[in-house]
């Protein structure tokens, strides 16, 4: 998939139209029925959405650590971030949209994790919590993990060889995603409680 020399071809041929977060976006082209690419701003991944007659039909997220396209990159999507807006015509953001569709519309609504599994339970305070994946008892290196509150990002790290990660938290309830390097999307809700916490989680 070539899709970083279909964005710089947007981009190029585009009409640049400001900056906006991605709440605003979202509902700024949905009244506008315009198509086009927003291009986050700032951070070390870049995020991608592509609009079609005023609606989300793609995603994408650039990383050094690898791409993830479509449905698993909405999941990851922080409505915090700022994008810059170009306008295109229709047939060029569709032609992006191909390559990274969402299929689930839902994802842009809301976090869909609200029957995943509960480690845990709730007190007050701050700690560090420990993440040890596991695929076919072997640690499962790779994969990306994310921790939200609600339906903004906070924190997302790479498993290393050990298959592990660790986060520094305010006591409270995340929402863990885990996406193998299959591109396989796991979700688990986590109420984090004390100090520290190691947690294995089979995939």
């Amino acid at each position: 998939m070539d899709i970083e020399n279909d964005i710089r071809n947007v981009v190029e041929n585009a009409k640049y139209a400001g900056e906006y977060d991605s709440e605003d976006l979202i509902k700024k082209m949905k009244a506008s029925g315009r198509s086009g690419l927003g291009v986050s701003i700032g951070g070390k991944e870049q995020y991608l959405l592509i609009f079609v007659d005023g609606a989300v039909e793609g995603a994408a997220i650039l990383g050094t650590d690898g791409n993830l396209y479509g449905d698993k990159a909405v999941y990851l999507l922080d409505k915090y971030l700022k994008f810059k807006m170009y306008l295109s015509e229709k047939l060029i953001a569709e032609s992006v949209a191909a390559g990274c569709r969402i299929y689930d519309k839902g994802h842009i609504q809301s976090s869909h994790l609200d029957t995943i599994p509960e480690i845990g339970e709730q007190k007050k305070g701050r700690g560090v919590i420990r993440l040890r994946l596991i695929s076919e008892d072997k640690p499962l290196a790779g994969a990306r993990v994310s921790m939200r509150k609600g339906r903004q990002l906070l924190l997302s790290e790479v498993t290393g060889p050990d298959g592990i990660v660790t986060f520094r938290l305010i006591h409270g309830i995340y929402d863990c995603i885990i996406v193998d390097r299959a591109g396989v999307v796991h979700k688990y809700r986590i109420e984090f409680n004390d100090e520290r916490i190691d947690t294995v989680i089979e995939i």
